[in-house]
Formats: C-alpha cells, structure tokens, sequence
C-alpha cells in the first residue's frame, strides 16, 4: 500500500471503491478520515452517534486497533441510533483500522444511502488525490 499521508509536499491520496451491496469505501490517513467524516456530516446533514462513534474510534487509533485484533475482527461497527437509521441519516457503517510500520490509516464504508459523488466532491475540497481501487 502507499503511504496515504502527505509529507512534504507530497500529495494526500484516497482509494475510493464500490464493496458487495453497493457500499462505497474509502481508505486514507487517520486524519484526513476524520476531516472527511466532519466535512460529510455537514455537506450532507446525515450522521449523529455513529459520526461521532466513528470519530472517536480513529482518535484512539491504538486502542481500537488492538481490540480488533485480539477479538479477531476486521471492521468495527459505530454505534448507530435507531431512529437514524429509519430516517436514513447514517453516515458509516462500519471502518478498518490499519496499521502498516508506522502508518495508520483507515477504510470507511459508508451507508449505502451515501452518493459516491458526495464522497468524491469531500475528497476533492479536502485536497485529496483521488484513485479508483
């Protein structure tokens, strides 16, 4: 994998692909996953427990990593509020943490009620080049 985190000068870059169930994911550096949930859930007005849930997964990186890990799981899942769910405000469903030598980043997959051109249009604003994968 490259490295996902601009040094520098060098430019920021996010995988962006489409996952079984028309899911859309997203990998890039633990910071700019953050910005990018922030800048979605205002563009967009969707995300409330599980933004935050999700924001506060990447903080403490090394925390969550290593339950993962020892639970053997790879993605974890926010919390989600029921009533966001029925209305159709969810942001994330779930994220994967990845640690490579000193790298860490992340691999958001969004509800599948999130426009892959949203995510796009964020990446962009945010600075971000854009491969497909």
């Amino acid at each position: 994998m490259e490295q996902y985190l601009s040094l520098c000068g060098e430019t920021m870059k996010a995988r962006i692909s489409e996952v079984i169930g028309q899911y859309v994911a997203v990998e890039l550096d633990v910071e700019g996953a953050i910005k990018l949930l922030e800048t979605l859930r205002e563009e967009l007005d969707k995300g409330g427990e599980d933004v935050d849930d999700a924001i506060r997964m990447l903080r403490n990186f090394d925390t969550f990593y290593e339950f993962a890990r020892k639970k053997f799981k790879e993605y974890l899942t926010p919390k989600k509020n029921m009533t966001d769910l029925i209305k159709g405000r969810v942001l994330v469903d779930k994220l994967k943490l990845i640690k490579k030598d000193d790298q860490r980043s992340a691999v958001i997959i969004f509800d599948r009620s999130v426009k892959r051109d949203s995510i796009v249009q964020a990446l962009q604003k945010l600075g971000y080049e854009i491969e497909e994968g």
